[in-house]
């Protein structure tokens, strides 16, 4: 194998294997390990952040991450408040 050939098939290793930058909100919801109706209720009443395309929302990977770590400081911030009353 050339190594022309051979760079070119790694490049093709390395984009299939990338994580992808935004999520289908099936997507969502397998990651999270909840319904697709709870991720839309998630969109519509507690801030989960989405995109849209055409008729198509997507939710950015890195956005996902960001908000459910607000999520755990809050829940934290309200437990702590919880043992202090």
């Amino acid at each position: 194998m050339s190594l022309e050939r051979w760079v070119r098939m790694s490049r093709r290793k390395k984009l299939s294997t990338a994580q992808p930058l935004l999520l289908s909100i099936p997507e969502v919801a397998a990651s999270l390990g909840l319904g697709r109706t709870k991720v839309y209720e998630l969109i519509a009443h507690e801030g989960l952040p989405w995109v849209k395309f055409g008729t198509a929302r997507r939710v950015s990977m890195i956005s996902l991450q960001k908000w459910i770590e607000q999520r755990e400081q809050q829940t934290e911030y309200v437990g702590v408040m919880k043992v202090r009353i």
